[in-house]
């Protein structure tokens, strides 16, 4: 439900999921048993963290307060376990660091688990990121999102609802 990735994985492609919601993880292990489907959530290193929902199988859960409190209204609080996406890629890469794809939809965490990525060791052809722009502070953290990939040499493709797209300028398969 609402996947961007959904397609993809029609199309034979398989990867690493990475939600906070046990149900929909234990829906990945259904609907995509080739594909590495992990229920926790992103950080800057392994802790616990709170994660903020309105219910288990709800389109939006996060790890963002000031999103909860904005989308959520009468939301609740539960611990989960956090790792860093570098550790997530240095435990599940088998072959090398080169990924086609990742698509970061972290509700309002986006900026904070990009910028953490250890580019010079991790690589990727395509990256989908979700951006806001319905007030100052998400309107800032987008230009600051579309900043950092620029001084990673990524070029911004396009956007689509609130997914943005950027290609890597010095992808070589």
């Amino acid at each position: 439900r609402s996947s961007n990735t959904y397609l993809l994985n029609k199309k034979g492609w398989k990867g690493i999921n990475i939600d906070l919601s046990k149900t929909s993880i234990d829906l990945f292990n259904i609907a995509r048993p080739k594909d590495i489907n992990l229920n926790i959530a992103v950080a800057d290193k392994k802790k616990k963290i709170n994660v903020y929902e309105k219910k288990s199988l709800g389109l939006m859960s996060t790890t963002n307060l000031l999103f909860a409190s904005f989308f959520l209204k009468k939301y609740k609080s539960r611990e989960i376990w956090a790792d860093s996406l570098n550790n997530i890629l240095k435990k599940y890469s088998k072959k090398n660091n080169k990924f086609e794809l990742i698509d970061i939809d972290a509700e309002g965490s986006d900026y904070s688990i990009i910028k953490k990525i250890n580019f010079k060791k991790y690589s990727f052809k395509l990256i989908l990121i979700e951006t806001h722009a319905f007030n100052i502070k998400t309107r800032t953290e987008k230009r600051k999102i579309y900043a950092f990939l620029k001084s990673k040499k990524y070029k911004y493709l396009k956007e689509l609802h609130e997914t943005s797209i950027f290609v890597n300028s010095k992808w070589k398969n």
